[in-house]
């Protein structure tokens, strides 16, 4: 009359990854399926006049019951949680005392309401494997066979109706153990989809990758053959000009050639450096000089390399030493002057602040330019790339390799707004170090700043790793 419920649990043999879903499918399809069940039991008792004269005072009481319990159990399945071992086995007890109490209430062992047991034995094949399956039918079979003789009934029933419970057990188990495997093979194939999914989508991932660097390269070919040929034109034509009219020219025209030639392979120097630089980054490894250094020292020199001497307003707040590697940091404090020179208004002020606690040195930049959307904060620090369209001269490596000797050092550079609006602020830290040779490997994971003292700032700047994004 009623049938087990709860959710079953993946047969012996099929993986459970992604089974939850099929297994509360499986708890409703049994709820349903009792109450399905009862409402035939139901009819049946209530239609049939003979049913009712064999049934005992307690028959109506054992329907109410059993409606009452189904309903339950429908309840329970709708609330998506999975049962434990131990509720399935007492809901299948339930089931089988249910319809045992409706057999002995209905005729007993000569009750044609033995059949149920069918439906008990297909309930567990559900929610179990083949052994389950069989160790039920069973049980069943001991069961009826045990009302068939306490009921007198012939032999002939004594022997066909367990056996049929037996070979229907057999073989709803044997039905059962299939579908065990074609949802294992289903399972097995779905991981396979879903992995080869993943793998494409890396490949595709991979693919635009490559096709970004490739455009990358080809642009900085462009670039750099641009800025290249610009400064050996220059040279060029001063070298020409001197060899045919150099005897001829002013002393003061000869000086201006010269100067101008000069300007013009420093600006080469400085382009080579930088695809040096870059290369060093890429290839691993940084040789850095750590000596004490004046800040000022360092800011004069930035200073006459970007020709912004005249334009900065210092506020300075700086120790007497700052220990760094020189050569790095110049280039740096270079590439940020040159920068805001580049990208805010001809003769507005560029603003440095330095400053100093019991750990670190931090270096701020500020100009009055349009400023940098933030969005694309973080992509001017990629090699070949530049947030600007104004056309400024400039190969985009110029932030990249600064981020990159930053992180040489332990420290870190970012991109900001002024406290007050406007413009653009630049701002690097540099850990408080030792003095020394230093070589620091570089790789793909970001510098982090050591919270013990100063020998442990020595030992981040010997493991720092500077990460491969890009330029301006």
């Amino acid at each position: 009359m009623s049938v087990t419920a709860g959710p079953p649990p993946v047969p012996d043999g099929v993986d459970d990854s992604g089974s939850l879903p099929s297994v509360l499918r499986t708890k409703r399809t049994i709820a349903l399926l009792r109450i399905c069940v009862l409402a035939v039991v139901t009819v049946l008792y209530l239609s049939s006049v003979g049913v009712r004269r064999v049934a005992g005072p307690g028959a109506l009481l054992l329907l109410i019951g059993a409606f009452v319990y189904a309903l339950v159990c429908l309840v329970l399945s709708t609330r998506g949680e999975e049962s434990s071992v131990w509720g399935r086995a007492v809901t299948l007890a339930i089931d089988v005392a249910l319809i045992t109490a409706w057999i002995e209430s209905t005729g007993g062992g000569r009750s044609e309401f033995w059949t149920l047991f069918l439906i008990v034995i297909v309930a567990v094949a559900l929610r179990f494997g083949i052994i389950e399956t069989v160790a039920v039918a069973v049980g069943l079979a001991c069961l009826l066979m045990a009302l068939l003789v306490e009921n007198g009934v012939l032999w002939t029933s004594r022997l066909y109706r367990p056996t049929l419970l037996l070979v229907a057990g057999f073989a709803i188990g044997v039905l059962s153990l299939q579908r065990a495997d074609q949802r294992q093979r289903r399972f097995e194939v779905e991981a396979i989809a879903e992995s080869r999914a993943r793998q494409l989508g890396r490949e595709r991932a991979e693919v635009e990758r490559l096709r970004r660097v490739d455009l990358a390269r080809t642009e900085f070919v462009g670039v750099a053959a641009h800025e290249l040929r610009t400064p050996l034109a220059a040279i060029l034509g001063v070298l020409s000009t001197l060899k045919e009219h150099g005897a001829v020219l002013e002393d003061e025209m000869r000086v201006e050639l010269i100067d101008g030639a000069e300007t013009q392979a420093e600006r080469l120097t400085r382009l080579v450096e930088d695809l040096l630089t870059v290369s060093r980054i890429q290839d691993g490894v940084l040789r850095l000089s750590m000596e004490p250094v004046d800040p000022r020292d360092l800011i004069a020199d930035a200073a006459r390399a970007s020709s912004t001497a005249g334009r900065l307003r210092l506020e300075l707040d700086a120790p007497a030493r700052v220990v760094c590697d020189a050569d790095a940091i110049v280039r740096v404090l270079t590439n940020l002057f040159d920068n805001a020179r580049k990208y805010s208004p001809e003769g507005t002020p560029i603003a440095v602040a330095v400053g100093v606690d019991d750990r670190r040195v931090a270096v701020e930049v500020r100009n009055a330019g349009g400023g940098i959307a933030e969005e694309d904060r973080e992509a001017i620090f990629e090699r070949f790339r530049r947030a600007d369209e104004t056309g400024a001269p400039g190969t985009g490596l110029g932030l990249y390799i600064s981020r990159g000797l930053v992180r040489a050092h332990g420290g870190e550079l970012e991109v900001g707004d002024p406290p007050e609006g406007g413009g653009t602020r630049f701002t690097f830290w540099l850990p408080v170090l030792d003095p020394g040779e230093h070589e620091v490997d570089v790789g793909p994971s970001e510098a982090s700043v050591p919270d013990d003292d100063d020998a442990g700032f020595e030992s981040a700047v010997n493991q720092v790793t500077v990460p491969s994004g890009g330029p301006r």
